[in-house]
């Protein structure tokens, strides 16, 4: 997994070199996350083929402080992983394998933790298929209400060309995710 770093978010990024420490057992591993928790530690995450696998990172990012963790507790994994944290809980999402009509068409899920690294506890599904062959997405907090990210294809029609999609995600009192609905889908005219 390759590094570039850049004081503006959109543009001008250089390369740093690559994360140091995954080992040899790599393949199929995809989609990178990092989480920074609130103590500035950073962690790193990514998957694929069934496995998640995260490890704290050296202050320079570039290095694995600890060998990598594989994620336990985590039901029907597939890739995409991404980690937010709220009210002390870390959650982790991620894309499963679900498939409709012999096509892609995965969900995202999550499964919560009290430690960066799990174990987990599967929660459910947050966001039900949007159309695209595969589906990805991330969980951010802005100005006290929490969103979540994720692709559909309805601008263009092909399930691999994706459009950026978000909407508002919102939490039960005893921490589960409630269901997304997808106002984020647009309507072709």
């Amino acid at each position: 997994m390759g590094v570039a770093t850049s004081k503006k978010p959109a543009g001008d990024f250089v390369v740093q070199g690559y994360v140091q420490g995954l080992g040899d057992d790599t393949f199929a591993m995809i989609d990178p996350c990092v989480f920074v928790d609130d103590n500035g530690q950073a962690y790193f995450y990514y998957g694929g083929g069934g496995r998640c696998a995260g490890a704290p990172l050296k202050e320079n990012m570039l290095e694995l402080a600890e060998p990598l963790t594989f994620m336990e507790g985590l039901v029907d994994f597939h890739e995409a992983a991404w980690v937010h944290k709220k009210d002390g809980v870390y959650y982790l999402s991620y894309a499963d394998n679900h498939s409709e009509n012999g096509k892609g068409n995965n969900r995202l899920n999550y499964a919560t933790s009290t430690n960066p690294l799990g174990p987990w506890t599967y929660g459910g599904v947050y966001l039900d298929p949007t159309g695209c062959d595969t589906s990805h997405g991330s969980i951010v907090e802005y100005k006290g209400q929490w969103y979540a990210f994720y692709h559909n294809c309805v601008l263009s029609g092909q399930g691999n060309l994706r459009s950026i999609c978000f909407d508002k995600l919102y939490y039960n009192p005893d921490g589960s995710i409630q269901k997304i609905k997808q106002t984020g889908l647009l309507q072709k005219k």
